[in-house]
């Protein structure tokens, strides 16, 4: 192709920009899991949870609680976008006890939530919020002990609107690297956020639920006196050698 040619095919206006079938969308009503499911899933922790998903379902490694010793457990009501419109659309279409899972992109250099949104959203008792990306005002976030987990954080934020043609909530987003559904199971804790499909949830939980049971036996177990694993003989069939 010549430089004539070349000119010819890009000339002209841009194209208009056009959409994912799911951007522009609003979903107002979304399948929960049933409470007992919640209660029972809030005395668990993450590992034990992803080892009964067959480690599927962890957030990326730099998803961590923006506070220590935040957690959080909740139904999962995603947004797509980083604009405070798309956000607080969300807020309002969430129950209380909802969990906010904001795909923001996995941008880091610039914030999408502060502590006068979480002031807000706690009074209407939104369980608290995981960003795939940045947060600011720890502090203040921490004070009010509402749960944010995000993958960074920096006091500078977004110039608004930001990308707010292309939001959406209540569709299926990718956060930190793991699809979300609405009325999917997060779980967050000082250790990462693990997702519980929906469909799976009362299977998984009820499985983890009774693992721990076992898993505090041993605990007190070990606590008491040092118990050993008995590897030695396993080691010996796989080749080892005592010397």
């Amino acid at each position: 192709m010549n430089s004539t040619s070349l000119n010819t095919t890009i000339s002209g206006p841009p194209p208009v920009a056009t959409r994912h079938d799911q951007q522009g969308v609003i979903v107002t009503s979304i399948e929960r899991p049933g409470p007992e499911i919640v209660a029972a899933c809030r005395s668990l922790y993450t590992g034990l949870v992803l080892d009964h998903l067959g480690k599927h379902g962890c957030m990326a490694p730099d998803m961590k609680p923006v506070w220590s010793g935040a957690f959080l457990c909740g139904p999962a009501v995603t947004c797509l976008g980083e604009d405070w419109r798309i956000r607080s659309m969300a807020a309002d279409l969430a129950q209380p006890g909802d969990v906010i899972v904001l795909a923001a992109g996995g941008l880091k250099e610039r914030a999408c939530f502060g502590d006068m949104t979480a002031t807000c959203w706690k009074s209407k008792g939104i369980e608290g919020i995981v960003i795939d990306g940045a947060a600011r005002d720890v502090a203040r976030l921490r004070s009010l002990a509402f749960p944010v987990f995000a993958r960074s954080i920096t006091p500078r934020n977004f110039h608004y609107p930001a990308g707010l043609d292309h939001g959406a909530v209540n569709v299926p987003v990718v956060c930190a690297g793991v699809l979300v559904e609405p009325g999917d199971l997060v779980l967050g804790d000082d250790d990462g956020v693990v997702v519980v499909p929906r469909r799976i949830a009362a299977h998984i939980i009820e499985a983890a639920s009774a693992y721990l049971e076992r898993e505090n036996a041993g605990r007190a177990l070990f606590g008491e006196r040092y118990v050993s694993f008995g590897v030695r003989s396993e080691l010996e069939e796989r080749g080892y050698r005592f010397v």
